[in-house]
């Protein structure tokens, strides 16, 4: 059988067969790292336990200790334990996507009934469970066929869909907690009972577009937030009651400085008393932007949706921008255009005008 050379964080090195997994890299080490361990680090890419290494590496084994791996898994499992849990109380509902986000995850669903914030007390204790049952988590690469016929069998047309947009070269991976199966990249835990019960809390219900095109169907989207412990968690949510006291919007109110409508989405009626911090704020940017060298200009409001995604902004931040559709009589096709949430894409295209000179830079 073919071996592999893996070298370790201590520098030592040590010839394994090809296909090994970090599961059982741990188990050889002791027992004790085989209860520990949550996934490895092969080559500087996060690696799941269950993932065979067919070549030489680097490789570190990941605990709970190891922050930046933990949480992500905690907060990817949290996803996927979520999404169960709402299907098994709620068997109808279609699956979507489940990303992890700052502090914690959220998962897009497709049900017929709304859900109600008195769902999600619901849906913590039926996530509780099923840690408790600390149910193995497994994995296997599924053929795009079988795995396409398995979605459209069980009536996930969301999971086709996604399938369907993967590269053809790229391996299709399952993740199965359970009898709960799930499209997934990975890595995940060894089993549910890795996730703390205490350390998670689901946080908001909020829409969605589909793949963020108004024109598909508006999902529900459930937010959570993860942590290592249950203590991290206490403080994130004192932080946030925190932050809610000085929410502009409640001050805004509360002083008589600014409004906003649903008829100007994104922007602000301001009042006298707020128009004139606004204003006092402006002069002394301008200012000490003066006195920095700066140069001001003035960009358009609102861009076109092509120059957010050249740009990378709505890959990331399109679910919390102000879109703006104009479907001209005659058009050819439907103009998105947004709000724009920051400067930089536009200040790029008055760069752009005319020749420069390296000499040119730095501008300011």
């Amino acid at each position: 059988m073919a071996q592999i050379q893996l070298t370790f964080p201590d520098g030592n090195k040590r010839d394994f067969p090809a296909g090994i997994t970090p599961a059982e890299i741990a188990a050889g080490i002791s027992n004790s790292l085989r209860k520990k361990a949550i996934s490895a680090t092969v080559n500087g890419q996060h690696w799941d336990l269950q993932w065979p290494i067919t070549e030489d590496a680097e490789i570190a084994i990941n605990t709970m200790k190891d922050a930046e791996p933990a949480l992500e898994l905690i907060r990817h499992d949290c996803a996927h334990i979520m999404a169960r849990a709402v299907q098994e109380i709620w068997p109808d509902t279609k699956v979507t996507i489940g990303p992890v986000i700052k502090d914690g995850w959220y998962y897009d669903f497709d049900r017929e009934e709304p859900f109600v914030p008195e769902d999600l007390a619901l849906i913590e204790k039926k996530m509780k469970e099923i840690i408790n049952l600390r149910d193995p988590v497994r994995t296997e690469i599924w053929e795009r066929d079988r795995a396409i016929q398995h979605y459209k069998d069980n009536d996930e047309p969301y999971k086709v869909e996604l399938i369907e947009a993967i590269p053809g070269d790229e391996p299709l991976r399952m993740y199965w907690h359970g009898d709960w199966q799930d499209l997934c990249r990975g890595p995940h835990l060894q089993n549910t009972g890795q996730v703390p019960a205490d350390a998670f809390k689901l946080m908001s219900i909020a829409g969605a577009y589909w793949r963020g095109d108004s024109d598909r169907a508006m999902l529900q989207r459930i937010y959570g937030v993860g942590f290592q412990n249950k203590n991290d968690l206490k403080k994130h949510l004192h932080m946030l009651e925190e932050a809610a006291k000085r929410d502009h919007r409640k001050l805004g109110r509360e002083m008589d400085l600014f409004h906003m409508q649903e008829e100007a989405p994104g922007q602000i009626f301001w009042h006298p008393n707020g128009w004139r911090i606004f204003t006092e704020l402006q002069d002394y940017m301008r200012r000490r932007q003066n006195e920095g060298g700066y140069v001001e200009v003035n960009t358009p409001q609102v861009v076109d949706r092509k120059l957010w995604e050249a740009s990378g902004h709505w890959e990331k931040y399109q679910e919390h921008m102000f879109i703006v559709e104009v479907d001209e009589e005659h058009a050819r096709e439907k103009s998105i255009n947004a709000l724009k949430p920051m400067n930089c894409p536009c200040h790029v295209q008055i760069f752009n005008q005319g020749l420069k000179s390296y000499r040119d830079l730095p501008l300011r």
